[in-house]
């Protein structure tokens, strides 16, 4: 049997023809399409948090993993099922929203054509309260990469078009999944041997490493020295690099988060599978 941790509650719609959900957890990564730990409590440190599902005989649905964060939505994630059966996740950085020791995240699945799946919980705690992480046992089934397949390396230094792999890098870094952008600069460092392209992505994965500092003094609200490393990134990193629009988003949520806008914004979500 797949486990399910966490407090969950399942239900179905009688009504539809929907998916049935092998494995759902939280977790604190993904490795070779499976998750690493399953957790139903998260130190507050923790930079990224993660939910894994596996389902059948949902090809062609549109799963959704509603996280919301001490009952307050934050974000709806979409992902398109392309196989009967299929692996996928959401994720989460720490970055945009202030999470402290009691929150609790939940994350509800559901299908665009209304099946209720079910809803799971995770309770945050002070990092020395965190428990050992359960390891997974989540049965292996079919999972296609949501970032552009990698094909075999080619043989020669010709351009090759890696306008898929930008674009998944793009939606990545603009959702804040500086590890997901990093998977992706890999995969798109393996389709090419053009010298031209691969200095190209060398640059894209310093500006990667950058957001994700820049990210982090967000996520331990150093507004100062944020705004400092942004105002260096808007002038070092090209406006047609996919960094560049994150880096505008991020300027305003400091401005939130600095008191010279109403308001404070939620986290956004990252979606991978593969």
């Amino acid at each position: 049997m797949a486990p399910v941790l966490g407090s969950a509650e399942t239900a179905q719609s009688s009504d539809e023809a929907c998916p049935i959900l092998t494995a759902a957890t939280f977790t604190a990564a993904v490795e070779d399409r499976q998750p690493v730990s399953e957790l139903t409590q998260a130190p507050v440190s923790l930079e990224e948090l993660l939910f894994y599902t596996a389902v059948t005989d949902g090809k062609g649905s549109e799963l959704h993993h509603r996280w919301s964060y001490n009952n307050e939505r934050v974000a709806d994630v979409s992902l398109s099922i392309g196989s009967d059966f299929w692996r996928t996740w959401s994720s989460k950085s720490f970055a945009n929203l202030a999470v402290e020791a009691g929150g609790q995240w939940q994350v509800a699945v559901t299908t665009e054509s209304g099946c209720q799946l079910g809803q799971w919980t995770l309770d945050l705690v002070d990092a020395d309260s965190a428990g050992e992480p359960v390891a997974s046992q989540t049965t292996t089934v079919e999972v296609t990469a949501v970032a552009p397949p990698s094909p075999p390396k080619r043989h020669n230094d010709s351009p090759v078009d890696l306008q898929e792999n930008y674009t998944a890098i793009e939606e990545l870094l603009e959702l804040g999944d500086t590890s997901g952008a990093r998977r992706a600069i890999k995969l798109a460092r393996e389709r090419t041997n053009n010298p031209d392209q691969l200095a190209e992505l060398e640059a894209l994965e310093n500006d990667n490493e950058a957001f994700a500092q820049l990210s982090k003094l967000i996520r331990q609200r150093d507004i100062a020295g944020a705004r400092q490393l942004l105002d260096q990134l808007m002038i070092s990193v090209s406006e047609n690099s996919p960094v560049y629009p994150a880096l505008k988003s991020r300027r305003q949520l400091l401005e939130q988060l600095g008191g010279t806008a109403e308001g404070s914004e939620g986290f956004q979500a990252a979606t991978t599978n593969g």
